[in-house]
């Protein structure tokens, strides 16, 4: 799944003009570019749930012509990153699946992250990578075995090295089952810290690099300037 439903306000006036998954990142929308790396990795179908200018969204899941299935799901409204994900269980099916956040470029190998996970047995599992820079991210503390023990979001300036949570995810569909539908949750806020509180089994897999949150004026530049040097 695709979040894809936020609104882009880091974004400013670019933010309000159009969803921020169709901004354009080497040439194409960042949501045709995270659509192709999915293709790449195996997937067949993908659920994209939509709010802010659904129907830019809409537009473009029927002009799509890839090789994968793409279903759009429209939100009344907001119910953040989890609980966009719970209004899209029937969507989804009974194997576990991947949840993309949509303002993130990223381009690391799926197969890893599903033999970790069902390696470990884990419930979800939650890729991270290592930062000094934690301003405005969610960061994640991990035991040596690499098991989640706490989630603290959208953290102040310091300067030391933590893992940050890269906005990918691998989830049983059991882990989402029991939350209220039509409820607005967040991953990190919500759905996570009550998943450890319970006892679920949270891994996390850590990514050689870092993402790019094309969020912010500042990440959207750093994904323009790195898909310049690949062309």
């Amino acid at each position: 799944m695709i979040l894809a439903a936020g609104r882009g306000t880091r974004l400013g006036g670019m933010g309000l003009t159009m969803p921020k998954v169709l901004v354009e990142v080497g040439g194409q929308p960042l949501l045709e570019s995270q659509i192709e790396y999915l293709a790449r990795e195996g997937i067949e179908r993908v659920v994209i749930n939509a709010h802010y200018r659904a129907e830019a969204i809409e537009r473009f899941a029927d002009r799509y012509q890839g090789p994968l299935r793409l279903i759009v799901i429209r939100e009344q409204k907001l119910l953040g990153t989890a609980g966009g994900v719970r209004n899209a269980l029937d969507f989804l099916g009974p194997q576990p699946f991947f949840v993309l956040y949509g303002d993130v470029v990223i381009d690391e190998p799926l197969a890893p992250i599903v033999a970790a996970h069902r390696r470990r047995a884990a419930a979800a599992t939650v890729t991270v990578y290592e930062s000094e820079s934690v301003e405005g991210k969610g960061t994640v503390l991990v035991d040596e075995q690499s098991w989640v023990r706490r989630f603290a979001e959208k953290q102040a300036a310091v300067r030391e090295p933590s893992l940050i949570n890269a906005g990918l995810y691998l989830l049983e569909p059991p882990f989402l089952a029991d939350v209220p539908p039509e409820t607005e949750l967040d991953f990190g806020h919500d759905i996570f810290p009550a998943a450890l509180a319970r006892g679920s089994r949270v891994l996390a897999f850590r990514l050689p690099q870092p993402v790019i949150d094309v969020g912010t004026p500042e990440g959207l530049s750093l994904a323009r300037a790195r898909a310049a040097t690949l062309r």
